[in-house]
């Protein structure tokens, strides 16, 4: 049997070929680039990547492959780093901050492109959000258009991109904004006069965010056509499931910077619906998905209407609500003793969708603590920072209030039919299939990702465990005090007003 015989469809398809991927160094970005690397033969990948925080971009691929996420990859292929480039470029910038020598390159070299490059600050302003999602997006396209080997393009979107539809079905939906006029607003108005006229501009959008996201597949759906395109529009993404390693994650946004705290004891209060779908997905599984959507568009060339998948846990994966994945959080964590060295307290949690008791039990869990703290660090002579670290944290949690509080309905006979279309070989190498999930497993890998991946310990740590004994000494006497003390003014007061003796 030859090689290319020994090969999957979608691995046939990408063999040989020169893949430019944007937003390598995110999340997403990560997972994607090492599964290509280690189940397609690529003959080349080209990363954009930007300078940041004074680090030029070949350190930030080092810093890239040194994490531990391409160490299996690294293993089997040493030399794998040798096919990987970098353009340099930053999505804020117009044409993407690339080079007219390398825009060039592009033009004549690559075969496929996958734009997962976007800014997920939820509300983030409606200028540098347009930027990077919007414009970005048109720009690279009408760099594709020009590409004489373009394979397949894939944009990676949000499923949350028009959570003002009854029902999101597998279409691009009209927007209220013109991509154009947008970007054209952005480029030529002041910070000051954008910030006052963007809730104007969200309309029925909850924020920025998914604004942009919207608009960008409308720019999809303008200069994309004629092109063999798909867009695939994941759920909240959080720690992968089995490739190449469970549990894996390092981004502090979205869920897995809030389930960290949460396993810390540093977050006690969520603004949840415990009872509503958990709109989550592992990382691994968007991979497989994105890398699937590029052969399916090289397949469906010029298909029209454009491709479109909603990657949803809601039709397919069993049952997962917000309130049990946080109760496996927890549960996990003392059962397995999995504490951290780190730890600030008792871990637990309370979940509400009362404005008012979120406000009063995160000023008493959190404010009042970080104040405390604050002041100790101001006698001490240093910087006080606790109670800034906990305003980042609130804005955090009311952010994802909307998609913890709202529920969403998806269709998603797309990516079924996607799945079909797979041979056995790819189902296997690209799983998408989300019924075979566990989510008490994934929960327990995610705590012991936390632990190995974020906070650089070992899943069974001493020090954890003897920090957590003391942090109960702690717990309970604060516990003892509080509730005497609330107990004798309670008996105070009904003296006073002589119901007691």
């Amino acid at each position: 049997m030859t090689s290319s015989e020994s090969k999957s469809e979608v691995q046939q398809f990408f063999h040989g070929t020169n893949v430019f991927v944007t937003g390598a160094t995110g999340f997403i970005g990560h997972v994607l680039v090492e599964k290509l690397l280690r189940s397609c033969s690529l003959n080349k990948m080209y990363l954009l990547v930007r300078e940041k925080k004074n680090k030029d971009t070949a350190t930030r691929l080092r810093e890239m492959f040194a994490t531990t996420l391409f160490k299996t990859l690294l293993d089997e292929q040493p030399d794998v780093i040798d096919k990987v480039f970098v353009i340099r470029g930053d999505c804020a910038k117009p044409n993407l901050g690339i080079s007219v020598a390398d825009a060039e390159f592009i033009v004549s070299n690559i075969d496929i492109v996958i734009h997962c490059a976007a800014t997920v600050n939820l509300n983030g302003p409606l200028k540098h959000t347009s930027f990077v999602n919007v414009r970005s997006t048109r720009d690279l396209l009408l760099i594709a258009q020009r590409m004489h080997r373009l394979k397949s393009f894939v944009y990676v979107s949000t499923a949350f991109s028009n959570t003002n539809q009854p029902l999101i079905e597998e279409i691009i939906y009209d927007c209220h904004i013109e991509a154009n006029t947008l970007i054209s607003m952005v480029e030529n108005l002041s910070d000051s006069l954008l910030n006052s006229i963007t809730p104007e501009c969200l309309g029925s959008w909850p924020n920025t965010y998914t604004l942009s996201k919207c608009v960008a597949e409308n720019v999809v759906k303008q200069y994309g056509q004629n092109m063999p395109i798909s867009i695939v529009r994941p759920c909240i993404v959080v720690f992968t499931q089995n490739e190449p390693i469970p549990g894996w994650a390092t981004s502090l946004k979205s869920l897995p910077g809030l389930c960290m705290a949460l396993g810390l004891g540093a977050i006690r209060i969520m603004y949840v619906n415990g009872d509503l779908c958990a709109e989550i997905i592992p990382a691994d599984k968007v991979a497989n998905i994105i890398i699937t959507s590029a052969w399916h568009a090289s397949k469906t060339r010029l298909e029209t209407p454009i491709p479109v998948f909603n990657y949803v846990p809601n039709n397919m994966a069993p049952p997962l609500t917000y309130g049990q994945g946080l109760n496996y959080i927890i549960r996990f964590l003392h059962e397995k003793k999995l504490y951290s060295a780190k730890e600030v307290w008792n871990p637990s949690v309370t979940i509400t969708t009362s404005d008012t008791l979120y406000a009063l039990l995160f000023f008493l869990y959190h404010y009042v603590p970080a104040f405390i703290a604050d002041t100790y660090l101001w006698m001490a002579g240093k910087k006080p920072r606790v109670v800034k670290l906990y305003k980042k944290v609130d804005a955090m949690i009311k952010e994802f209030k909307y998609f913890s509080t709202s529920k969403f309905t998806f269709d998603d006979k797309n990516v079924k039919s996607l799945i079909l279309s797979q041979s056995s070989r790819d189902r296997k190498l690209f799983n998408m299939d989300l019924s075979d999930i566990n989510w008490a497993d994934c929960h327990l890998e995610c705590i012991i990702g936390i632990k190995r991946y974020m906070l650089n310990e070992p899943e069974n740590s001493t020090e954890g465990q003897k920090r957590h004994q003391k942090i109960m000494v702690i717990y309970y006497i604060f516990n003892t005090l509080l509730y005497g003390c609330i107990f004798y003014l309670a008996y105070a007061f009904l003296k006073m007003a002589g119901i007691m003796n």
